[in-house]
């Protein structure tokens, strides 16, 4: 008589066991990246290193990264996809020249993010889009010349944004109008320009004077014709008032396109009106020919 079997687990609840097993055995998170120190487990201090990229792996629990006084230039594309808790990037002093569209993907918890003292001179439409959370932007003392009027799309949290010491001589409203949160601007330190371009942003800065740390005395523009620098407070609807009726380029090509295809339709349709009608007189009977047959059969 044979002895009777041991019941056997099932395959899938054995391999289950022995990934829990091997699981357990793993370290907590990846080690501190090689230079950096981690002064706690949530927290990765990378600052003034030398580095010439960002280090990696960093633990994926990191909440608070410091890589700032470096000599980093460019952040991969999606690099930030694995890291969701991180709440705080300190990005100061380093190289950076762009940002590409997804540079921040997976950053759905970023709340504060210090980009300044880069070599920054674009920003595109949705450079931020998948850090929808933050509160603080700081891009100051960067290299600026233009900011996409969709560059701070979806950041509906922002309340504090830097824009200071930058090339800026003009920025679209539309920009600064995605900022439904928005508490504190800085825009001084710019070569702004006082020409009809800048028309509409000094209409927006007058209604939203209180979000501007000093006032209208922090911010200075130039003058096209005089090319002398003066304060905003200088200034006045009244100095604008010969923009209220100026076109823009564009604005010009379509009047001038609009009025040459006006006039083709109107040429044609007078054409084809005239023939229409030449052909009904000459396919129309005509009348004093027809008295004469009338007068002939009499």
């Amino acid at each position: 008589m044979r002895p009777c079997a041991a019941p056997r687990a099932p395959a899938g609840a054995s391999a289950a066991l022995g990934l829990c097993s091997l699981m357990l055995l793993l370290p907590p998170g990846p080690a501190c990246p090689a230079g950096c120190a981690c002064t706690d487990p949530h927290t990765v201090d990378c600052r003034d290193r030398g580095l010439p990229s960002v280090p990696d792996p960093f633990p994926l629990d990191v909440r608070k990264l410091l890589v700032a006084g470096n000599r980093i230039q460019h952040i991969p594309e999606g690099f930030f996809i694995f890291y969701g808790d991180l709440v705080y990037l300190d990005f100061r002093n380093n190289s950076l020249r762009s940002l590409e569209e997804g540079t921040f993907s997976g950053s759905a918890k970023l709340a504060f993010l210090d980009l300044s003292y880069n070599n920054l001179t674009q920003l595109g439409a949705g450079a931020f889009r998948s850090a929808g959370r933050l509160v603080k932007l700081s891009l100051a003392n960067n290299n600026l010349t233009g900011v996409h009027e969709a560059a701070f799309e979806t950041l509906e949290s922002l309340q504090v944004l830097e824009l200071n010491d930058n090339n800026l001589r003009s920025l679209n409203v539309a920009a600064l109008a995605a900022l439904p949160a928005l508490r504190t601007l800085r825009l001084d330190g710019n070569p702004w320009l006082c020409d009809c371009d800048f028309a509409h942003l000094f209409s927006w800065i007058q209604e939203n004077v209180s979000k501007l740390p000093k006032g209208l005395d922090e911010i200075q523009c130039s003058l096209p014709v005089e090319n002398r620098r003066i304060f905003l407070h200088e200034l006045s609807e009244a100095s604008f008032s010969e923009c209220k009726f100026s076109l823009s380029l564009t604005d010009l090509f379509v009047i001038i396109f609009s009025g040459v295809a006006v006039s083709i339709v109107a040429i044609i349709s007078s054409f084809f009106l005239a023939t229409v009608v030449q052909c009904f007189q000459r396919c129309a009977p005509n009348k004093d020919t027809e008295d004469e047959d009338e007068d002939e059969d009499d």
